[in-house]
């Protein structure tokens, strides 16, 4: 009660606004900071066969979630914050968002978050795929294993690319993280903010299944 009173007491003197559309929202009226009205512009997948067939046409697992299409009815947007946005709130509260639509992973398992390269970290201030794990993991009451892997190389954006691109690129850019690993035996579910042709994701699944690891599956905020 005293937090919802002190949120109505800011907003009163601060409105939020849709970062989307622009108009005001409340507290509770939004997903991230974008009012109902845009994300039913989102193309939400809702849990089911249909979306869980279209994530493994491209990812062959047991076990997926996802959170929207990719489209231009605002979730580019959304995406774009997530990435260059300075906003790592906004990302986990994504995680949460998605966490509480579908049913948590298998007892046991560990979150990974696809890692990026530390010099776009320290541009970024932050991974978007960690802060979504950790959204995740906060619902879910499942740990996140930020260490499992590691970038090597740091190279251009991967947007735009197509799938024989992507794989090309992709060869020897992750790794497992020998040091730090923090859940040797744990199965995993991999964390990433866009599904584009799933080379990434295999990559990253391919190098830790090289390592004895079992990869149940993925969890994404945007299907493209």
């Amino acid at each position: 009660m005293i937090k919802y009173l002190a949120q109505a007491l800011i907003e009163g003197f601060v409105p939020q606004t849709c970062l989307s559309c622009g108009m005001p929202i409340t507290y509770y009226g939004h997903v991230a900071g974008a009012c109902s009205l845009c994300v039913m512009n989102w193309g939400v997948y809702e849990p089911g066969v249909v979306s869980s067939t279209l994530f493994k046409e491209r990812m062959n697992c047991v076990w997926s979630a996802v959170g929207f299409r990719l489209s231009d009815g605002g979730s580019r947007a959304i995406i774009h914050k997530c990435k260059y946005g300075g906003e790592p709130r906004r990302v986990k509260k994504l995680g949460n968002w998605i966490a509480t639509r579908w049913d948590p992973p298998p007892e046991g398992v560990v979150l990974v978050p696809v890692p990026i390269h530390p010099k776009r970290k320290l541009q970024r201030g932050y991974n978007q795929a960690e802060r979504l794990a950790a959204g995740l993991g906060e619902v879910w009451d499942v740990k996140v294993d930020g260490a499992g892997l590691i970038r090597k190389k740091h190279g251009a954006s991967l947007t735009g690319s197509n799938r024989q691109g992507r794989s090309q690129a992709l060869k020897q850019t992750y790794g497992f993280n020998h040091k730090k690993n923090k859940s040797k035996m744990s199965p995993v579910i991999l964390v990433d903010d866009v599904l584009t042709t799933g080379a990434t994701l295999r990559e990253c699944r391919e190098i830790l299944e090289l390592r004895g690891r079992v990869v149940l599956g993925a969890v994404v905020l945007a299907l493209a």
